[in-house]
């Protein structure tokens, strides 16, 4: 039997087998973007969204979902994204002339689309969300099959057009009224988390500027708007999650704030305030953190990344990996941990983590939304 012209027509050929495969996975990277949108703009829960997304500060999902094109109208970029890959593996399974030439004609907008969206992130957001390039790569990939074995085209069928207009119109307002769901509800939460944090006492910042920093707008610590101190401690967990936090905020407020560390080590080996050896381990970590005041913000995310391994003994594999081992014992590196535990003074600390924003004391850990209200509401203060 004679083949037809078109890339779906002839049941699943090798080309559209591929085509298939494409369209699914076009699916299951919008899902993805979906949930992550919503988790992290919406959090319900400590940590907020999944990492799996957030590589580095140039590979990451945070930057794009932050940013003005993330969202049309209350619905997510994605969703329509989700709609393409649907309408392709749609055309793959339920086949026709009409809805060949109108799947061609999309995926050559969709990928143009695509191309206009990564200059966006690479020339305006200065980072690559790395599931949005998956879903680029894949559109490219959809846009070629269907070039190389389909019915070319860059008119789509009018009448499938519509249809699919109006599945599109009806997930559409299906999204909104969430995403209103979500507003309403994002609203109430950080409107009572802003209100508490107004009425806490302003104890200033700490009187001492440590030298270890996480991350500076600013030339000095004073100067800018949003001034984020830490008290904390290497081994203990919640810690380890404001320090996951970190870069989330500083992706956001990339050049309006500014982040300190004081070590703080529940250990009696360095902390004279601590009465016994809670935490064996945190003054050998804070000692090797505190080696190199360059090196501290790689070191710092280095030893929480590995905080679970610290009965292994990974803290002294760690430090002569990184020529750090001579710290653990330098009476230098010793004093200017203990001279960020005397800054601890000032706010009469209870316990680890906590966070000084803006002179305003906070124990304990927060969802990143709710540091979120809390800094809009400081920056539209001071304007």
């Amino acid at each position: 039997m004679e083949q037809k012209k078109g890339l779906t027509l002839n049941g699943i050929t090798g080309m559209n087998f591929l085509f298939i495969l494409n369209a699914t996975a076009m699916i299951g990277v919008c899902i993805y973007l979906t949930t992550h949108f919503y988790d992290t703009l919406y959090p319900t829960q400590l940590g907020g969204a999944s990492s799996l997304c957030n590589l580095s500060d140039f590979f990451n999902c945070d930057a794009a979902t932050y940013s003005k094109l993330a969202s049309l109208g209350g619905i997510p970029t994605s969703f329509f994204g989700l709609i393409m890959g649907l309408m392709f593996l749609t055309a793959a399974l339920m086949p026709s002339e009409a809805m060949e030439k109108t799947v061609n004609a999309f995926s050559r907008y969709n990928f143009i689309g695509c191309l206009l969206l990564f200059i966006f992130s690479i020339g305006a957001l200065g980072s690559l969300c790395p599931f949005c390039t998956v879903y680029y790569l894949l559109s490219g990939i959809a846009f070629y099959l269907l070039s190389k074995g389909g019915l070319g085209s860059w008119k789509p069928d009018l009448k499938i057009t519509a249809l699919w207009g109006v599945l599109v119109l009806v997930g559409s307002f299906l999204m909104f009224k969430h995403t209103e769901g979500k507003e309403d509800l994002r609203s109430k939460l950080n409107t009572g988390v802003v209100e508490q944090y107004r009425k806490l006492a302003n104890m200033g910042d700490p009187n001492q500027e440590s030298p270890f920093k996480i991350h500076m707008a600013t030339a000095k610590f004073s100067e800018a708007p949003i001034r984020i101190s830490i008290f904390s401690d290497f081994e203990c967990p919640f810690c380890k999650v404001v320090a996951e936090q970190m870069p989330e905020l500083i992706r956001r407020y990339p050049k309006q704030i500014n982040i300190q560390y004081f070590f703080y080590p529940l250990d009696a080996k360095c902390n004279s305030n601590v009465k016994s050896r809670f935490h064996d381990h945190a003054c050998d970590a804070a000692y090797m953190a505190a080696c190199d005041e360059k090196k501290f913000a790689e070191i710092h995310d280095l030893i929480f990344a590995n905080q679970e391994k610290f009965k292994s003994g990974i803290l002294s594999e760690l430090a002569k990996e990184h020529s750090l081992d001579g710290c653990l014992e330098n009476e230098i590196v010793k004093n200017k941990v203990i001279s960020t535990i005397n800054a601890a003074t000032q706010f009469n600390l209870k316990s680890t983590p906590t966070i000084i924003v803006n002179g305003k004391k906070i124990e304990g850990t927060i969802p990143s939304g709710q540091f979120f209200a809390i800094f809009e509401d400081i920056l539209s203060g001071q304007k």
